[in-house]
């Protein structure tokens, strides 16, 4: 009977069955049931298996000693997951965790700061001179030159003596600057009216400085052509000529008269000289160069010739 039972146990010792179980849903384990089996031979068995899950290890340990009671032993081991958890930001709701959270750099937000509108200068005319007032600057020897609408002074007039406009205005409280400035007289014939300031005056004679009306510009320019006359200039627009006068007194005086040439310059055309109380007067014209003498005469104060006509007489072929 014994001999019968010995090749069951044995059989069924070598068709043991392992039972699988799962842990957690995720991790399994293998647990493998040894038996003790009794016979004339012990001995003892032991056997390991590992088996993996996602992320673990399972281990099992299976002893057996024969003619024994089988008992089983299970031991399970577990490996951290060499994967580390994503951190997911919140969608704003209670209703669980949106996507991956990452540090987003601060981007600087530009600021464009509207540009405000600046006073600009108000756009002028330069060939309107209608608008240019005058004034005498009180702390010093100037003149300040200003258009209406405008603020401050578009220039200033340096070059003026102003000793006797000054006196003359403290004596005279009525008497400004403007009294003193000839503004009417074009005096190159350009269509632009230009600037004599008078310096000095007396009973016979004005003297001054000339400045010369820019329509390109504006403004006023020193006139050195007409300042070496120093005179005050008559204007004849007929001929487009221009006569200073210097009188000596009420009798006698010399008078120049002259026409711009190509070159902007003066060039004299006819000295007049009344002299001898009145009485004589010299006549001389220039050739268009200004040099070359055309004719000289000297007629009496009722235009009678005296002396010899040296006025050219054309040649007979």
């Amino acid at each position: 009977m014994k001999k019968c039972i010995l090749p069951v146990i044995l059989l069924a010792l070598l068709s043991g069955c392992g039972k699988v179980s799962d842990a957690s849903g995720v991790e399994s384990r293998i647990n493998i049931v040894s038996g003790i089996v009794e016979g004339t031979t012990r001995s003892r068995t032991t056997s390991e298996t590992e088996a993996m899950t996602d992320g673990h290890t399972t281990g099992s340990t299976t002893s057996k000693t024969a003619g024994e009671k089988v008992s089983g032993t299970t031991t399970t081991k577990s490996k951290k997951s060499s994967v580390q958890a994503a951190t997911r930001a919140s969608g704003g709701n209670s209703g669980g965790s949106r996507g991956t959270t990452r540090h987003v750099p601060t981007v600087q937000r530009t600021t464009t700061t509207a540009a405000q509108p600046t006073s600009q200068t108000p756009t002028i005319d330069p060939k309107d001179y209608s608008s240019i007032t005058f004034e005498l600057n009180s702390s010093s020897n100037e003149i300040d030159v200003s258009r209406e609408g405008m603020s401050g002074s578009i220039q200033v007039l340096k070059d003026v003596d102003l000793t006797e406009i000054r006196n003359t205005i403290a004596n005279d409280p009525s008497k400004t600057i403007n009294d003193f400035i000839v503004r009417q007289n074009d005096f190159d014939f350009d269509g632009y009216p230009d600037l004599f300031i008078i310096e000095r005056q007396d009973d016979l004679n004005k003297t001054g400085k000339y400045y010369r009306y820019d329509p390109t510009k504006g403004t006023y320019t020193k006139w050195e052509e007409l300042n070496t006359q120093r005179f005050e200039v008559m204007v004849n627009s007929t001929e487009n000529s221009l006569t200073f006068y210097d009188k000596k007194d009420t009798l006698n005086y010399e008078a120049k008269t002259f026409e711009w040439g190509d070159n902007g310059l003066l060039v004299l055309r006819r000295v007049v000289k009344q002299y001898n109380d009145g009485e004589l007067i010299d006549t001389i014209v220039y050739a268009e160069n200004g040099y070359e003498i055309v004719s000289q005469e000297t007629r009496d104060s009722q235009g009678n010739l005296v002396g010899e006509d040296t006025t050219e007489q054309p040649q007979e072929d």
